[in-house]
Formats: C-alpha cells, sequence, structure tokens
C-alpha cells in the first residue's frame, strides 16, 4: 500500500506530515506511483504463487478510495504521464486558448485543434511540473487576408502537490507562445 502513495516503506508512509493522507480529498488527481509499486512486487515476488498484476491491483486501490468517499477526483494509472496530460489538456483547451487569445486573433484564423508534440515531467517536493509544447492549428478566413493559421506554443502546468506523493491539485496552467511564421512565408511564397 505504501508504495501505491509514492513511499518506498510503510515507515515513510507514515512519517509524511507536510502532505498526509488525511487531504486525499482535497486533491483532484491521484496519480499512484506504478513504477514503485513494480520494484516492491519485484522484491516480494519469490514469495508469491504467478507474477501479480500492479496496473489491476492498482485499479482496484484506487476503486476502493474513491468508494470510501477519501477521494473524487480522477486517477491516473500510467508508468508515463505523457497520455494523460493530453487528454486533460485537450478536455481544457481554453486553458491554453485564453493564453493565445492575442495571437489568434491577429491571424484571421479559426482556431479548433491542439495538438501536443512534446511532453515532460519533472517531479519536485512540492508539485509535479509539466511542460507541453505544441501547436494550435486553424483554418484561415478566405475572405480575409492570410496572416498565419499555426500558433507555436509552451504550456508550463503545475500540479501542487496535496497529498503523499501522489495526490495533487489541478495544475496551474503558464503559456505562451507566437504565430508559426515558417508556415506564413511558405504560404506567400506559393
Amino acid at each position: 500500500m505504501a508504495a501505491y502513495f509514492g513511499y518506498p516503506t510503510a515507515a515513510a508512509l507514515q512519517a509524511e506530515r507536510r502532505f498526509p493522507l488525511d487531504a486525499m480529498a482535497e486533491a483532484d488527481f491521484l496519480i499512484p506511483d506504478l513504477r514503485l509499486m513494480d520494484g516492491r512486487v519485484r522484491q516480494i515476488q519469490k514469495e508469491l504463487v504467478g507474477p501479480p498484476d500492479v496496473n489491476g491491483l492498482a485499479s482496484v486501490l484506487g476503486a476502493f478510495i474513491v468508494a470510501s468517499g477519501h477521494f473524487a477526483g480522477e486517477v491516473w494509472l500510467a508508468r508515463q504521464l505523457d497520455d494523460e496530460v493530453n487528454d486533460y489538456v485537450q478536455r481544457n483547451p481554453a486553458e491554453v486558448e485564453e493564453a493565445l487569445s492575442g495571437e489568434m486573433a491577429t491571424t484571421n484564423a479559426y482556431f479548433d485543434e491542439i495538438y501536443i508534440d512534446e511532453c515532460d515531467v519533472q517531479p519536485n517536493p512540492d508539485a509535479l511540473v509539466v511542460t507541453v509544447s505544441g501547436s494550435m492549428d486553424g483554418e484561415n478566413d478566405p475572405d480575409q487576408v492570410y496572416h498565419g493559421d499555426k500558433i507555436l506554443f509552451t504550456s508550463v502546468l503545475t500540479f501542487e502537490r496535496v497529498s503523499g506523493r501522489v495526490g495533487y491539485a489541478r495544475p496551474e496552467f503558464d503559456t505562451s507562445g507566437g504565430i508559426d511564421t515558417e508556415g506564413m512565408y511558405d504560404y506567400e511564397d506559393a
């Protein structure tokens, strides 16, 4: 159970004072430490009959925590968070669009797609910091002068740690970007 919450031992979990498990209800995301669970299972596997399913175990524990009323947010079961972060950004496009609205207004384009090209996850003692870079693609209004239809952006999502080593608050977005001028020059030369 300690490995699920990101601790190598039960003693380390019990010694946690700064981010107690009692605060799990305040978290929006629960991201169990599947890699630590994998390692712990390898340590005890010689005592078990057959290899245990770490993903299945993590899923059951997550369902139990939710059903018990200790947590009501999203549980992300992943060893790499790229897909989950991409899905989260796709479900919350306004977080990126609002920061880039000035750039969008200068293009005469209608934007409807966000593409994530890179995702870099950096945990630290107080937060999970995820840097994503990608583009917003749109269609230029054919009745307007072409001013670009693609914006390149970088967003830093900071998930503040709330509970244990795996309970996080909804992320704060810090987004910057600009019009893809390379595409503009190609279009004008054609």
